[in-house]
């Protein structure tokens, strides 16, 4: 996020201390954490405190959003809050993609309420192994003293060391190409579907597609971004809500037809499929300093922000599932289905597409370019990064769309489970226990700007409710490799 400055707000118990904060750029390179550290040490000293009245509520924020204002002779700073609606938006319309109206063909074979439970439970476990992304992520930007900080290298490198952070960054940086690789295909596909005689075909729909969006990435500002996220999911739910109401209104729509496939021995089958829809846990570093680090507010967004399109999933697989006779052999293709239909349901389910397309797309580039600018030690303001993570995208699209999708298809629910199911809990659980091991390293002395107080923890359960996501995800990470060694072996 592009902030001028900032008044990071360390909470300590009943008290707070304000710890003033460089600008990103400034802090960037070696010993910036020791400058805010020593900063820290200045403000805690009983002459610099910030005086507040008992009765005063403490700040729900860590640190103050800015941005300059007024006319240019007389310009100063305002206050830049971020709005949690827009931040419930960008997480649920990064959530959120193209494929979701596909997913009743999948997971068919187990039936509705098997299928619902499967995606109850994939909705708590990622929106807790959100959480958990959410908790470390501000623990290490009011480490690093800066709002922004805590990307995915910075916070895997602290808690994990070089080498957790190595094997994550690389998982993260391959399902996140992969996915912008299908999604500028899939843009492609539509407009041919729409205009079959676009000059220059898919490929230059796919190439302008993708420019557009990356320039506007790149040029616009956090705020601008989230109104057009915004804008986008509304168009989500703009053709999601018809496309329902005709799936649920066919003349074979029944409650008998929505119950008559209950078979639970094939809802392990689905797993892997629901948890790839989950994936959204990129742009938490980025709702996280919209929100100026409020705790609520962004666990707000995450829990809020996963629960739509987990009851749109359920919904849809009702609408569809419901209207499936009983002795038929298939679900067949529900899209296909409806966009014969009539020209104004074709034109819905191609809108969907659209919008979900790009609301994924927009999350996606976002977080992936905020994550390699991190890495190249350098500003989101720096085109470089923007680059590095849009261009290869479309140029795999363009000529070798094959190469990531089908890594995706055999890969994709075995990276995602540890980027997202595995490592998240493993870095919680290092993040709470670094403060008690500095404490230890200092005689039991609680230093509150060497030993960072941690913040309240957004998820309850203490080292239990880890360990159990931890073993969940491992278990299906045990069973994905399994099954792909025995694919390797058979073929």
């Amino acid at each position: 996020m592009r902030v001028v400055t900032a008044r990071v707000v360390v909470l300590d118990r009943a008290r707070s201390r304000s710890v003033t904060s460089r600008s990103r750029a400034h802090l960037r390179g070696r010993g910036a954490p020791s400058r805010a550290r020593e900063d820290a040490r200045d403000d805690a000293r009983p002459e610099n405190m910030t005086s507040t009245r008992a009765t005063d509520p403490p700040p729900t924020r860590l640190w103050t959003n800015v941005e300059l204002a007024g006319e240019e002779s007389s310009r100063g700073l305002r206050r830049r809050p971020g709005s949690t609606a827009a931040a419930i938006a960008l997480v649920a319309g990064t959530t959120l993609g193209a494929g979701a109206l596909a997913l009743p063909v999948a997971l068919r074979d187990a039936g509705f309420a098997p299928s619902a439970a499967v995606i109850a439970a994939c909705w708590m476990f990622f929106s807790a192994t959100g959480l958990c992304v959410l908790e470390v992520n501000l623990g290490t930007t009011c480490e690093l003293g800066r709002g922004g900080g805590g990307s995915v290298n910075a916070m895997t490198r602290r808690t994990l060391g070089e080498g957790g952070a190595r094997a994550a960054t690389a998982s993260y940086a391959f399902i996140h190409y992969a996915l912008l690789v299908a999604y500028v295909q899939k843009i492609g596909q539509l407009v041919m579907e729409t205009a079959p005689g676009v000059p220059g075909g898919a490929s230059a729909a796919s190439a302008a597609y993708a420019a557009a969006m990356s320039s506007f990435l790149y040029a616009a500002s956090p705020e601008k971004i989230e109104k057009f996220n915004s804008v986008l999911f509304t168009g989500i739910l703009g053709t999601f809500v018809p496309l329902l109401a005709l799936a649920a209104s066919s003349e074979t729509t029944s409650i008998d037809n929505l119950f008559a496939v209950s078979d639970w021995s094939e809802t392990p089958e689905t797993i892997p499929i629901v948890a790839v829809a989950f994936v959204y846990h990129q742009v938490i570093p980025v709702v996280a300093t919209s929100l100026e680090g409020d705790k609520e507010r962004a666990t707000t967004a995450v829990l809020v922000g996963t629960a739509i399109p987990a009851l749109m999933f359920v919904l849809w697989n009702a609408a569809v599932l419901g209207s499936v006779p009983p002795d038929a052999t298939s679900v067949g293709d529900p899209i296909a289905a409806l966009e014969a239909a009539s020209p104004a349901t074709a034109a819905l389910v191609r809108g969907f597409e659209f919008f979900a397309v790009s609301t994924s797309f927009l999350g996606f580039g976002w977080g992936l370019a905020d994550f390699i600018a991190d890495g190249m030690e350098v500003d989101s303001s720096d085109a470089r990064p923007w680059i590095a993570a849009l261009a290869p995208p479309v140029v795999f699209a363009l000529t070798r769309p094959d190469v990531f999708l089908q890594a995706l298809d055999s890969a994709g629910a075995f990276g995602v489970l540890v980027v997202f199911g595995m490592i998240p809990p493993a870095m919680v659980y290092r993040h709470r226990a670094m403060r008690e091991e500095c404490k230890r390293a200092r005689g039991g002395e609680d230093d509150p700007v060497e030993c960072l107080p941690i913040l309240a923890p957004t998820l309850p359960g203490g080292s239990l409710t880890l360990a159990v996501l931890f073993a969940l995800a491992a278990y299906e990470v045990g069973t994905e490799t399994i099954g792909l060694a025995r694919s390797v072996v058979g073929a």
